[in-house]
């Protein structure tokens, strides 16, 4: 195997791995009923990977959630969190998605845009984590700002394209944190960015290693170095 690393040049070594990472732990062009799954054939949001990566480091056990728009990340919630909410303006999705989501989500098909981007209001509640990654990005934002619980956050996905709705997010008081990178089945990369409130109320994992990462043989550094 040395041998045969020695006579590989180094760059398609490393195209190789990548390609191994991207495609085969990450499962970036796979899907399931036209959503993404990664390498494991488990559902994900279609947010980039570095933001995956952070969300999959909090604790949502106990955490409600909205979201505008509906598809795999429905379903990585369900299984992440207490109970989730999604608002879908296709009756067709909402009713694939309904038929196939566990008892802790309700889907809502809402074809109506500004009903939709109000849906959470007329629910009456605030909620842990709000995504926004659908339809009516503006609106939808101010109506999530309102319906947010103290020590929650608020998802936006695509903030390049809607810088407005982010402006909107950080002039309320959240902190923005922006994960760039290339999302599931995209060829291009885009950022996806997490608002938190200052007090943010979700307790951390045990820190794992990153999807297609390698463990440090023996354990962690000393961190006295």
């Amino acid at each position: 195997m040395k041998i045969l690393k020695s006579l590989i040049p180094r760059p398609l070594i490393a195209a190789g791995r990548l390609l191994q990472v991207f495609l085969g732990s990450h499962g970036h062009s796979r899907r399931v009923s036209g959503m993404p799954v990664d390498g494991q054939g488990k559902f994900i949001p279609w947010l980039t990977y570095p933001m995956i990566e952070f969300l999959n480091g909090f604790d949502f056990t106990d955490a409600t959630v909205f979201e505008f728009g509906t598809g795999g990340s429905t379903l990585y919630w369900a299984g992440r969190a207490r109970n989730v909410v999604s608002v879908e303006l296709d009756a067709a999705w909402a009713a694939r998605l309904a038929g196939i989501a566990p008892a802790n989500v309700r889907i809502i098909h809402e074809p109506n845009g500004h009903l939709y981007a109000e849906a959470p209001i007329a629910l009456d509640r605030t909620f842990d984590v709000i995504v926004v990654d659908g339809a009516e990005r503006y609106r939808s934002t101010r109506a999530a700002i309102g319906c947010l619980s103290p020590g929650g956050m608020i998802i936006l996905d695509n903030a390049e394209w809607y810088p407005n709705c982010a402006a909107l997010l950080a002039e309320s008081g959240l902190i923005e944190v922006a994960f760039s990178g290339f999302p599931p089945i995209n060829a291009f990369p885009s950022t996806s960015s997490a608002f938190l409130s200052r007090d943010l109320r979700f307790a951390r994992l045990p820190r794992a290693v990153p999807v297609g990462g390698q463990a440090l043989a023996g354990g962690a550094l000393d961190d006295k170095y």
